[in-house]
């Protein structure tokens, strides 16, 4: 008897032990991380100086899916951005692109204080359990989904984000499922190299990971009016936002803790700006 419970108790130390480590090692890759990305967003990024509050001409929508025949129109988003807009930063691409060319894009969300560059690699996979230089990371980075235009063409745009334990990348976008929250800002930035893009949030749900939700590309415009219609009609909160159908859109995807379920946020672009505004 004496035997067994020494056996049960080195048994329980080794656990201790081992959890001990993995917990240890959990932190140290969180901290990494978290470092990493702080000392990219000191490096590249900062304050906005002197930039006009008018935008350029409206690019040529891109019909992302849609067939050539299909009748398309401008963006209409407007000469000024709203009032209500959060501020913006500079991204200095020339030096960002230096760290890695699968940079395609920065994005803030400034309600979460959350700001990180976005990756696009060749599939979902790579950029999974990679920082964006391109070592191994657990959390991993935000990264645009592979079959997307990297210049957010597309009338839904893909980004994905890990739900870190510690608050990190996307963990805290179920938050604004609390009204207060979207309220105290209902906007995110995503800054590319051609420009600024301000998106505003018109849904705030989950979706199976193999939803609609994740459509890309759209047969004809009467398809995507059905899909913006069905994804502003899942949003848990209430946003009053009017969608049209050359509008375009900005998932925001992260894991739940089911694995067949994703928590999804999503915004309709409000604002474009054509780079005249970065470094």
């Amino acid at each position: 008897m004496k035997f067994f419970e020494k056996v049960m108790a080195v048994g329980a130390i080794l656990l201790i032990v081992i959890g001990s480590a993995m917990a240890i090692t959990t932190y140290r890759g969180y901290k990494k991380g978290q470092d990493g990305y702080a000392k990219l967003q000191t490096e590249f990024t900062s304050n906005l100086k002197d930039c006009p509050k008018t935008a350029d001409k409206s690019p040529e929508e891109q019909a992302g899916g849609i067939p050539e025949n299909a009748s398309v129109s401008k963006m209409d988003l407007g000469e000024t951005l709203p009032e209500d807009a959060p501020d913006r930063i500079e991204v200095d691409w020339e030096k960002l692109k230096q760290v890695n060319e699968d940079i395609v894009a920065w994005i803030t969300l400034p309600a979460l204080d959350l700001s990180y560059p976005v990756v696009q690699g060749k599939d979902n996979e790579y950029y999974l359990h990679r920082s964006v230089d391109g070592e191994y990371l657990f959390a991993g980075s935000i990264f645009m989904d592979y079959f997307n235009h990297p210049g957010l063409e597309n009338y839904n745009t893909i980004i994905y984000g890990h739900n870190m334990r510690d608050g990190s990348m996307f963990a805290r976008l179920k938050e604004y499922n609390d009204t207060d929250v979207y309220k105290a800002c209902p906007y995110f930035w995503i800054y590319t190299p051609d420009g600024d893009h301000l998106y505003k949030i018109f849904s705030v749900h989950t979706a199976s990971a193999k939803s609609d939700t994740y459509t890309v590309r759209f047969k004809d415009k009467e398809t995507y009016a059905a899909w913006l219609v069905k994804e502003k009609n899942q949003s848990q909160i209430e946003t009053g936002i009017a969608l049209k159908t050359e509008d375009h859109v900005v998932t925001l995807s992260t894991c739940t803790g089911d694995e067949a379920n994703r928590q999804v946020m999503q915004g309709v672009q409000v604002y474009q700006s054509e780079g005249m505004c970065h470094k």
